[in-house]
């Protein structure tokens, strides 16, 4: 089927639509460049710390090696043949970034610093020359044929970039030499090779998908990724050079080539930390190992539980030193034991008392001597002895109970009660305001270390006495009530101090001789109208009934006393 024969000019648009398209295809996202820009800018400026950290890292070995020559000499010389390297390929991706810049761009340092495309055309961090770009500067950030030609080469196999990945081949091995191959999972800067586990791990499957190889100078087992053609099946390998390299826009390539060099700088900084372990590793190798029991205290009151750790520790079977003083006193010198234990040991007086000390060792991390400190305090009881008479633990409800607490030193000791309040009034001393239970008990401590306890029984206040002033056996002058004006409720012999009762209310109650009975009642102690019209109107032999009389105490507790008052007139 044929279409319709088109016009020149329906030709012509057909063949611009078709470029257009293929433009379309071709043209790379301007968010994608941005975030190409972003992603290049966070990794300059990571290098740039990183730059930082190796050249402190690079001046502490120097010195290490200048205390201990002998011991930190030949670390500090595979550290100087690392910096080389890294020296000569770090350089080596700064020089190729920027020429490859330069030549797309076609502009050269002086011009590129004055349209902020390069910071600075002299810019050097641990000797080496570095060029910061600022890719959002580059007007052919997108282009991919010009960058694809200078890395790869045309035809393609013998650009820059293949020497890159030799250069970085050359690097991994110094890094390896300096570090060991038990940390080659530590490294990036992978090219044609992808790491894996040794062969018998990796299984029939992987061994044909990664076209497994031995590298001989490393013993380790390598593959290249193998990808697959489409239309047939056919394994197709790209290399790494292919992979990073080939249809890439110069903003990629420039952002690819700075992650390289924070890769390089990165495992740089990796192997010289580890060649700083390596000079003091056997200084903390343990040569010991067995069981050991750590008790949290050697000295138990009865009730305590015994408590203690069981495990197994290593340490070194070598003698290392402390350095104590006592309560501020002369420096004492301690040596460890066979096993790494460094046992103290204090003759003191009663009373509280502080250590403090260090031990003198090598950092494992500075290589440097240092002083480890310590501290820790103790206390010494004198001997105690209680004694108390087990009927008579009786504490009232509604008043502050004095509590002494003895077997502390320097006021160190704390208690505690189960049923109310208990406030510290001293040292040692308490008051007990019980609560509503009937039994109370109070724990002691010292240290976080349980000193026992003691149970009481908790009662409400005894009742009191009730009088009225001036009145002795029930015989009183008119005056003399008169005078007293009310009932009273008194302690008598009760050691509480501030215990005291308020008479709420009673019935009054009087005969006269003539045989005429009246009744009052009374809210509170004071007489009433009623009453002192009574009281002054009576005659001798008249008698007065004070009776239901009711008090309230400390405890709140209204009470009613059994026993009557009764008075005669004389």
């Amino acid at each position: 089927m044929s279409g319709a024969k088109e016009t020149p000019r329906q030709k012509m648009i057909g063949m611009m639509y078709l470029v257009y398209t293929a433009l379309l295809a071709m043209n790379v996202s301007k968010d994608i460049l941005d975030a190409f820009d972003t992603v290049n800018s966070g990794v300059q400026t990571t290098n740039i710390t990183l730059a930082k950290q190796i050249d402190e890292k690079y001046q502490a070995f120097a010195d290490q090696a200048s205390k201990e020559p002998e011991k930190a000499g030949p670390y500090y010389e595979k550290a100087q043949a690392l910096k080389a390297e890294a020296d000569d390929l770090i350089n080596y991706v700064e020089a190729l970034k920027w020429d490859l810049v330069k030549k797309i761009e076609g502009k050269d340092a002086t011009t590129a610093i004055a349209d902020g495309l390069l910071k600075s055309a002299d810019t050097v961090r641990n000797g080496r020359k570095m060029y910061d770009i600022n890719t959002s500067k580059v007007k052919s950030r997108d282009n991919y044929n010009k960058p694809t030609a200078y890395m790869m080469g045309e035809p393609e196999g013998n650009g820059v970039a293949f020497e890159l990945s030799e250069k970085i081949r050359k690097f991994r091995s110094e890094v390896f030499k300096a570090v060991g191959e038990e940390h080659i999972h530590e490294q990036g800067l992978m090219t044609d090779s992808i790491f894996s586990r040794n062969k018998e791990d990796l299984g029939t499957d992987a061994v044909k998908e990664y076209n497994v190889k031995v590298d001989t100078t490393m013993i380790k087992y390598y593959g290249a990724k193998i990808d697959y053609a489409p239309e047939t099946g056919d394994a197709l390998q790209k290399s790494w050079e292919y992979h990073n390299f080939h249809h890439t826009v110069l903003v990629a390539d420039v952002t690819l080539l700075n992650k390289l060099i924070s890769e390089a700088q990165t495992a740089e900084l990796n192997a010289v930390n580890q060649l700083m372990t390596n000079i003091h590793a056997a200084d903390y190798k343990f040569d010991e190992i067995g069981a050991k029991v750590f008790a949290e205290s050697g000295y138990l009151l009865s009730g305590q539980t015994y408590k203690a750790q069981a495990m197994v520790t290593a340490w070194q079977n070598t003698q290392t030193k402390a350095y104590v003083k006592l309560d501020g006193g002369a420096e004492r010198e301690y040596t460890s034991d066979g096993q790494g234990v460094i046992n103290l040991d204090f003759n003191c007086g009663v009373g509280q008392h502080k250590y403090t000390g260090y031990i003198k060792m090598l950092d494992p991390t500075s290589g440097e001597l240092k002083d480890f400190p310590f501290e820790n305090t103790f206390t010494v009881a004198p001997p105690a002895v209680s004694v108390s008479a087990t009927k008579m633990n009786v504490v009232y409800r509604g008043i502050n109970n004095p509590i002494a607490v003895g077997g502390g030193v320097g006021g160190e000791i704390s208690a505690t009660a189960s049923n109310g309040t208990l406030s510290r009034t001293g040292n040692g001393t308490y008051n007990l305001l019980p609560g509503s239970a009937d039994e109370v008990t109070i724990s002691v401590s010292s240290g976080g270390s349980s000193l026992g306890s003691m149970k009481f029984r908790v009662k409400d206040l005894p009742k009191p006495t009730a009088l009225i002033r001036n009145v002795q056996n029930g015989l009183v002058s008119k005056s003399a009530l008169l005078a007293a004006n009310r009932v009273e409720a008194e302690m008598k012999d009760f050691d509480f101090e501030g215990v005291h009762y308020d008479v709420v209310g009673y019935t009054f109650r009087y005969k006269t001789k003539s045989g005429t009975t009246k009744e009052a009642k009374a809210n509170g102690g004071a007489f009433t109208d009623e009453m002192k019209t009574a009281i002054s109107g009576s005659n001798v032999g008249d008698t007065f009934l004070f009776t239901a009389i009711q008090v309230r105490g400390n405890d709140g507790k209204v009470k009613t006393l059994e026993t009557p008052i009764g008075v005669e007139i004389k």
